[in-house]
């Protein structure tokens, strides 16, 4: 998707421009999903795509590259650290703006603030398209428009989508007109945070359809490079490319190839040589993806091994693949593990051994592998019927200017 793409058609019901913001490396399918759901819905919409090269300087994009290597070297330290001491400066930050964010006044502007490129561009998106929606996918995003509006003086209205299971504090700000939400427990923090519950939707997980296999289970595995015919364990270890979880990865691989695996690395070829020396010595068949690519992963795979990574547990449950989920190390990883497993939608491991007996188990006993599916089947396909009319209802609405609808 470049830098920005924009879809034009004619029609009398509701001719009006959107923006989505998003973020390229981590957001595109969600970005996807919900244009091409809104568009589904309204045709007559204007629907403007711009990806954090559009509104972020290159500066922040870089750093943000070379801090992520960093962490998958020391993340269990620097990231857990950082993750603990943001989230205590959004509560207190959010303290502070409670009567603000109840009461759905503007955001303060400072000064720093005011002179930010990042906010200038999103300044210049505003009066390029005159939106009269922009959509926010990540709380970046988030924070600079509704500070760009209050620059513009723009009466756009400003919708958050939170993808996630879990609520991160950064998405909890004044002026937001809307809050697109996946589930009742986001809800009902944001409410305890002080946001009116009549602009809070439960809207679902944007998922897109290209992240559908679109080839058979033998094809995929060819595709891959498998050679046999063993079970397929998918491991993802998320931004920290597995450095966060190599003993749960080495005791799998330790099973002297009881199945294949095919860990997802990023990029990161200092951990995927550890896991081919590993490999070697115990003749496992190992496959490394330094990028994700969502149909063929999900035709393959077996069983998934994952990190609390949002999306792709999400993607898992469309596909109809057990998930065995590894408790992370930020606090919203933290707070989406405990939110899975409480529901009963995964099975959780928190060591090397629990790790390979959940593994087991999913594999050895078809009763729990058709359990765990059907758990996973029912949360997708009761969010998927339940949102969809709520979530273009309100967009309607609050495109046309009248008071926001709940959830």
């Amino acid at each position: 998707m470049g830098y920005f793409e924009k879809e034009k058609s004619v029609s009398i019901r509701w001719n009006k421009h959107l923006v989505i913001l998003y973020d390229k490396e981590k957001s595109t399918l969600i970005c996807d999903a919900l244009k091409k759901a809104i568009g589904a819905s309204f045709p007559e919409c204007d629907i403007v795509t711009v990806d954090d090269v559009g509104y972020l300087p290159a500066g922040n994009r870089i750093w943000r590259a070379k801090t992520t290597s960093f962490y998958a070297k020391r993340a269990r330290f620097v990231v857990s650290w950082y993750s603990k001491f943001r989230e205590k400066n959004d509560r207190s930050r959010i303290k502070e703006e409670r009567p603000a964010i109840s009461t759905g006044e503007p955001a303060k502007l400072s000064f720093s603030e005011r002179r930010s490129t990042a906010i200038s561009r999103i300044v210049n998106i505003i009066n390029r398209f005159r939106p009269s929606i922009i959509v926010t996918t990540n709380k970046y995003s988030l924070k600079l428009t509704l500070l760009a509006r209050k620059i513009t003086g723009s009466d756009v209205k400003i919708v958050a989508v939170i993808p996630d299971f879990a609520l991160s504090g950064g998405f909890v700000r004044s002026g937001v007109d809307l809050y697109m939400v996946e589930n009742e427990m986001l809800k009902d923090a944001l409410m305890r945070f002080g946001v009116d519950r009549d602009k809070i939707v439960i809207s679902g997980m944007p998922f897109s359809e290209e992240q559908r296999p679109t080839n058979s289970r033998l094809e995929a595995r060819k595709l891959l490079g498998l050679t046999g015919d063993l079970p397929l364990i998918v491991v993802n270890g998320g931004d920290y490319c597995t450095a966060t979880i190599k003993d749960k990865v080495s005791r799998l691989i330790a099973e002297h190839g009881k199945y294949s695996l095919l860990i997802l690395t990023y990029g990161n070829r200092s951990i995927a040589r550890y896991y081919k020396r590993l490999a070697g010595e115990y003749e496992v068949e190992v496959l490394f993806k330094p990028t994700l690519e969502y149909p063929l992963v999900f035709a393959a795979a077996d069983v998934i091994v994952t990190l609390p990574d949002t999306h792709f547990v999400f993607s898992a449950f469309v596909n109809k693949i057990p998930v065995v989920l590894l408790d992370g190390i930020t606090v919203l990883e933290h707070d989406i593990f405990h939110y899975l497993v409480s529901g009963a939608l995964v099975t959780p491991a928190k060591t090397a051994e629990e790790t390979y007996a959940a593994v087991e188990e999913l594999l050895l006993d078809p009763d729990r592998r058709a359990e765990m599916i059907e758990r996973e089947q029912v949360y997708y396909l009761k969010e998927r019927d339940a949102s969809q009319g709520l979530l273009f209802y309100d967009l309607l609405r609050l495109g046309s200017g009248e008071q926001e609808g709940g959830g």
